[in-house]
């Protein structure tokens, strides 16, 4: 490997298996084919079974006779314990390409380097047709076609499916965006040729030779292009050496806002379903974050005050001091289902006693007399205040709308849309 691409003096980083610590001790042998990935100069175990064709891993040549006995693998899993039949696979950290041969793979880098020496545009780990969505603090978020980008999306997906357990789309990307997030190091200011362009397009301040190491991609989430019901992401995974960062909360938040909730007679969605979980442990948290924040701020908006340029927000009247479970969905572009979830998480609610109202006309029996109203739940904004702190939650949100570019790009509020919910307390109905 030559010593541009991966520097002597930085040790190869290797991360545990799966965290998720219930699941069968037998099922991570049963699952894996692969059993280490190296993906730059990161060296880290998989968790599950992909799809790789083992023709093109071995050759034309190679018969594999380790399948169930129709010949195929059911649901990723094998059906007798094996070992995984690669040891370590190497994936290009740029287009995702993977390779058993390290010198096939030195080889392929070097390619890449060859690329970069040809121009600085030329050098970015994502597909040339690729958009900005999100610029913000060295991470950036990438629009990427999976009709267009086929091969990139099919090795990205490929490479994902080590580390997710429930993922059916890797070949068939032509009904998906991907939305993949990369990190670069902020530019030292004092650096010629170091000022940041806002451009849709892929830029390069022209300075970087490091080869791409330090613009990495940490991460993506794909969404179907027409979702029945309204998706706004189909799977989501930050990888290994990266999580623990709060990424997964920035891209479950792009995700949000690129759903367009916020728009005028748009309609509200939520991720695939059903969830993982650590799917489910995750959204918990970001949909109780959300709602907290709802709820702390001085206006009635879950991501600050802002609008879309020539478009309206939705408008809910409601009264200061009681909401329904649908106008806080509205107000945070949370399905309603996902905000009950996330309360009961939460354990901010306090039933209050139940009203009752008579009925029309003349009921014999006392009981048939009087009929239930909905159940109203007391939400105090000090419950919420404590439960932040004990779970360190920032009340500012994982994205910068400063950050988002094109369509998404800030515009002003209207002074008018503003709601105040500054009281102390306020009653929900479900």
């Amino acid at each position: 490997m030559p010593e541009a691409i991966l520097p002597r003096d930085e040790p190869i980083i290797t991360t545990p298996g799966s965290p998720s610590h219930t699941r069968r001790a037998s099922l991570k042998v049963l699952s894996r084919n692969i059993d280490k990935v190296v993906l730059g100069n990161l060296l880290f175990d998989t968790w599950y079974f992909s799809p790789y064709p083992e023709n093109v891993l071995f050759g034309s040549d190679h018969h594999s006779s380790k399948t169930s006995s129709n010949g195929e693998h059911r649901n990723g899993h094998h059906e007798k314990p094996i070992a995984p039949i690669i040891s370590k696979l190497h994936v290009c950290p740029y287009c995702f390409k993977y390779s058993i041969s390290p010198v096939d793979y030195v080889s392929h880098l070097q390619m890449h380097v060859k690329e970069n020496e040809a121009g600085p545009d030329h050098w970015w780990p994502v597909p040339r047709t690729a958009l900005k969505v999100y610029d913000w603090g060295g991470y950036t978020v990438w629009d990427i076609d999976g009709e267009q980008e086929k091969l990139y999306c099919q090795n990205l997906s490929l490479f994902a499916k080590l580390f997710l357990e429930q993922k059916s789309v890797f070949f068939d990307t032509a009904g998906f965006h991907y939305f993949v997030l990369t990190y670069s190091p902020t530019p030292d200011p004092s650096t010629p040729n170091a000022a940041k362009t806002r451009g849709r397009r892929r830029t390069s301040s022209g300075t970087n030779r490091d080869f791409g190491l330090k613009t990495q991609v940490m991460g993506f989430f794909s969404k179907e292009n027409l979702s029945w019901d309204a998706n706004n992401l189909a799977c989501i995974l930050i990888f290994p050496p990266y999580q623990h960062r709060n990424l997964g909360q920035l891209l479950m938040a792009v995700s949000y806002k690129l759903s367009g909730w916020e728009w005028e007679d748009s309609i509200i969605g939520g991720p695939e379903k059903p969830l993982s979980t650590l799917g489910r442990k995750s959204y918990l948290r970001f949909w109780s974050e959300r709602i907290a924040r709802f709820f702390m701020s001085q206006s009635a908006d879950a991501e600050g005050q802002t609008l879309f340029g020539n478009v309206s927000k939705k408008r809910i009247t409601f009264a200061k001091e009681e909401m329904t479970v649908k106008e806080i969905g509205d107000r945070t572009g949370v399905l309603p289902e996902d905000v009950i979830a996330a309360l009961n998480e939460m354990g901010v609610c306090d039933a209050l006693p139940r009203k009752w109202k008579k009925k029309s006309g003349d009921h014999q029996v006392p009981e048939l007399a009087e009929e239930a109203l909905p159940t109203t739940m007391l939400i105090k904004r000090s419950q919420i205040l404590a439960w932040a702190e004990r779970n360190n939650v920032d009340l500012v949100g994982p994205v910068k709308e400063e950050g988002f570019l094109g369509e998404w790009a800030l515009s002003d509020l209207n002074e008018d849309e503003s709601v105040d919910t500054s009281s102390a307390e306020g009653s929900v109905q479900s």
